[in-house]
């Protein structure tokens, strides 16, 4: 695999034992084939990465340009991690991959827990259990 951060080829390492995400040791940077940022992130409910992708625009921009998939080369789109933080990511639409720069997982787990944080402290209106309660019966 390249780095797609290095106009030179940069061999990536395989992280956490048999997960499927490879490191940058020059960037920092991190590849992720499709499902892994949900497993590796914080502890969240929902699906991180559908939530980054779903009704995207793609017109982001981040001071690092255009780069081409580590895993299949094709160009990747930029996508926004939450409507509410500035954290851009690469988003492969081969592969489903995403890379994350240097120190945007941290980034992302920290989004996470404040997002968990916020969660526990806002309760559901009474609409919403009541639509809850009503979807399971009908399951």
């Amino acid at each position: 695999m390249r780095c797609p951060r290095h106009s030179r080829p940069q061999e990536l390492e395989k992280l956490l034992g048999d997960a499927e995400g490879f490191t940058c040791n020059r960037c920092g940077g991190i590849f992720f084939t499709a499902g892994e940022l949900d497993r590796l992130s914080a502890p969240h409910r929902g699906n991180i990465e559908y939530t980054t992708v779903d009704l995207d625009s793609f017109a982001h921009t981040d001071r690092f340009g255009p780069a081409s998939c580590p895993l299949d080369g094709v160009e990747m789109k930029k996508v926004s991690f939450n409507i509410y933080t500035d954290i851009i990511l690469d988003y492969c639409p081969g592969c489903g991959g995403f890379w994350l720069d240097g120190g945007e997982l941290e980034r992302i787990n920290g989004e996470v827990r404040e997002l968990n944080r916020a969660d526990r402290e806002v309760p559901d209106p009474p609409m919403l259990w009541f639509a809850k309660a009503m979807w399971e019966l009908v399951k």
